[in-house]
C-alpha cells in the first residue's frame, strides 16, 4: 500500500509538472491544447493501479488546474470537465488491459493494431464529450465545437500515440537485452546525433521552410526503427516530439500552424511504429527458425543415439531374460533371496524393455513424425508416469498427489510420446521444489478437451525465462541439455495437444489434449 502512495505522489507532482510545460495555446483557457501529454499520464496510472484510484485522478486534475490555469476548484467547469476526463481516459485503461492484458508489451501486430484502435476511438470520444460537456455549460459557443473538439483530438492522440508505446515497450523485461544492445551501439548513438543536427538545421530556418525539410527526420527515424525495431523507434519519436513543440512555442507559431506540425509529428511516430513492429516480427520469426534448426540437429543426434544405443539395450534385455529363465528353474530350492533375485530380473527386464520402446518410439518421431495413436486410459497411463518418478519425489522430500476429476477414460494418443513429455513435466516439478512442497498433477476435462496440469509450489517464472522455457538447449539447471520441454512441447503438438505454461491461478504446466478435433494453439 504504501508503494501505491508513493506511486500516487509522484503522479500528482510529474502530472502538474507535465502539465504547465504542456499547456500550449490553450482553446478558450481551457485544458485543449495542440500536445496533451498529461492524458496519456492518466491512462498509464489508471493503466498501472486500476481504476479505484480514479478519485485520486480527480483530485490531481483539480489541483493542477488551480495551479496552472488559476481556476477555482469547486467552479462547474472543472467539477464536470475533469469528471469528463477522469471517466473517459479510466475507459481507455480499462480497454487497454481488456485487449492487451496487464502486461502490454506489443510484441505483435495484433497487439498494435488494437492499441491503435483504443487510443483513436477513445481520444476522438474523450474530445467531444469533453467540449460537449463545456458547450452545455456555456463556457463555449456551439459553433467552436469542430474546432475545440479537432484540437483537443490531435493533442490527445499525439499524446497518447507517443507515449503510451514508449511506456510499454520499456517496461517489458523480455526487452532488456534489445535495450543494453542499443545503449551500447555506436551506430544508435551516431543516429542520434544525426538526429539532433537535423532537427537543429530544421528548426533554425523560417517557418515555411521547416516543412519542406522535415522529411529528413522520416529517414532518421526509419532506419532507428529498422535496426532497433520498436526499443529505437518508440524512443526516438519521444526525443522528436520534445523539442518540436518548445521550438515552434518560442518562436511564437501560430496555433494552426503548430497544429499542422503535429500532424507530421503523428505520421512520423505511427511511421516508426509501423517500421519497428515489422521489424520486431521478423526478427521473431528469425528466431523460431533458429529454434527450429536447434530441435532438427536435437533430432539427429536422438536419432544417432538411438541407433547405436537399440542392439547393446536389445542384447541386455536377452540377458536379463536368460538370467530370469535360469532362476526360474531353480523355484524348487530357492528361498527368499532368489524370489528377489527374480523380482529385480524381472525388473530389469521391464525397464529395458521400456527403454527400448522409447528410443524406437523418439527415434520414429524425430525421423518422420510418426504417432502410434490408441486409446489409452487416462487413470493408468498418468499412474504409470507418477509411479515411475515416486521413488525420486522421496529423495527429493517432495510429495506426489494425484486429483482425478475427469469424465472420459480414455483419450486417443501415442503413449509413449505423451508418456515422455508428462513424465518430463512431473520431473521438473520434482526438481523445481525444495524439500516439504508438494507437485500436483490434476486431470479435468470438459467436452471438447482432456487437461493434465503438472502443479507446483515453487516460485513463479520470470517474464523472460517464459520466452526461453520452450527453446531447444535452454536450462537454467547446472546439469541440464535444456531438450526436456522443448521435445515435450513437440511430442504433444504431435499428438493434437498444447503445451504451455500457466501462472495463474495456481503455476502450473498444462497439457491440453484433443478429445474430437485437434486443438488451436
Amino acid at each position: 500500500m504504501i508503494r501505491r502512495i508513493s506511486a500516487a505522489l509522484f503522479f500528482s507532482c510529474l502530472f502538474i509538472i507535465v502539465d504547465r510545460l504542456s499547456y500550449i495555446h490553450p482553446f478558450a483557457g481551457l485544458n485543449i491544447t495542440p500536445w496533451n501529454p498529461p492524458a496519456a499520464l492518466e491512462v498509464l496510472f489508471l493503466f498501472l493501479v486500476g481504476n479505484i484510484w480514479m478519485t485520486w485522478v480527480y483530485f490531481t486534475l483539480g489541483l493542477s488546474d488551480w495551479l496552472v490555469r488559476g481556476t477555482l476548484l469547486l467552479s462547474p467547469t472543472v467539477l464536470l470537465g475533469n469528471a469528463v476526463l477522469v471517466i473517459c481516459y479510466a475507459s481507455i485503461a480499462l480497454c487497454l488491459r481488456c485487449v492487451l492484458g496487464a502486461e502490454a508489451a506489443l510484441r505483435d501486430r495484433r497487439e498494435m493494431v488494437w492499441l491503435g484502435v483504443v487510443i483513436v476511438c477513445g481520444a476522438l470520444f474523450t474530445a467531444m464529450a469533453y467540449v460537449g460537456t463545456h458547450i452545455g455549460l456555456g463556457v463555449l459557443a456551439a459553433q467552436d465545437f469542430l474546432g475545440a473538439v479537432h484540437r483537443f483530438f490531435i493533442g490527445d492522440l499525439l499524446g497518447l500515440m507517443v507515449w503510451l508505446p514508449l511506456f510499454f515497450v520499456a517496461r517489458d523485461k523480455r526487452r532488456r537485452e534489445q535495450y543494453a544492445h542499443m545503449l551500447r551501439s555506436v551506430l544508435f548513438w551516431s543516429l542520434l546525433a544525426g538526429l539532433v543536427v537535423c532537427m537543429w538545421l530544421i528548426f533554425s530556418l523560417p517557418l515555411a521552410d521547416q516543412m519542406k525539410y522535415f522529411f529528413s527526420l522520416f529517414f532518421v527515424l526509419g532506419l532507428v526503427a529498422a535496426t532497433y525495431s520498436l526499443p529505437g523507434a518508440t524512443l526516438v519519436a519521444a526525443l522528436i516530439q520534445v523539442p518540436l513543440v518548445f521550438s515552434t512555442m518560442h518562436a511564437g507559431v501560430l496555433p494552426a500552424d503548430l497544429m499542422d506540425m503535429q500532424i507530421v509529428m503523428l505520421t512520423l511516430s505511427l511511421t516508426g511504429l509501423i517500421i519497428g513492429t515489422v521489424v520486431d516480427e521478423r526478427l521473431r520469426t528469425e528466431e523460431r527458425l533458429r529454434d527450429s534448426l536447434q530441435l532438427v540437429a536435437a533430432g539427429e543426434l536422438a536419432g544417432s543415439l538411438a541407433h547405436e544405443l537399440h542392439q547393446p539395450m536389445s542384447a541386455l534385455s536377452a540377458y536379463a531374460e536368460s538370467a530370469l529363465m535360469l532362476t526360474e528353474r531353480q523355484a524348487q530350492s530357492s528361498d527368499s533371496s532368489d524370489t528377489q533375485l527374480a523380482r529385480v530380473l524381472r525388473n530389469i527386464v521391464h525397464e529395458t524393455m521400456r527403454a527400448t520402446d522409447i528410443v524406437r518410439g523418439l527415434r520414429s518421431y524425430f525421423i518422420s513424425g510418426v504417432s502410434t495413436m490408441e486409446d489409452v486410459q487416462v487413470h493408468a497411463w498418468v499412474e504409470e508416469c507418477v509411479t515411475r518418478l515416486t521413488e525420486r519425489a522421496a529423495q527429493a522430500q517432495v510429495t506426489l498427489v494425484t486429483l482425478y476429476e475427469q469424465r472420459v477414460s480414455g483419450v486417443m494418443v501415442d503413449r509413449i510420446q505423451m508418456s515422455t513429455a508428462l513424465g518430463n513435466l512431473i520431473k521438473n516439478a520434482i526438481d523445481a521444489s525444495a524439500p516439504g512442497m508438494q507437485v500436483t498433477i490434476r486431470v479435468l476435462d470438459d467436452h471438447h478437451t482432456l487437461t493434465i496440469r503438472v502443479m507446483d509450489q515453487a516460485n513463479l517464472l520470470e517474464a523472460e525465462v517464459i520466452d526461453q522455457v520452450f527453446r531447444p538447449f535452454y536450462s537454467d539447471k547446472k546439469e541440464g541439455l535444456g531438450l526436456g520441454l522443448s521435445v515435450s512441447q513437440s511430442l504433444v503438438q504431435n499428438n493434437g495437444g498444447v503445451l504451455r505454461y500457466r501462472a495463474q491461478p495456481d503455476k502450473c504446466f498444462e497439457i491440453l489434449l484433443p478429445l474430437g478435433d485437434h486443438l488451436d494453439a
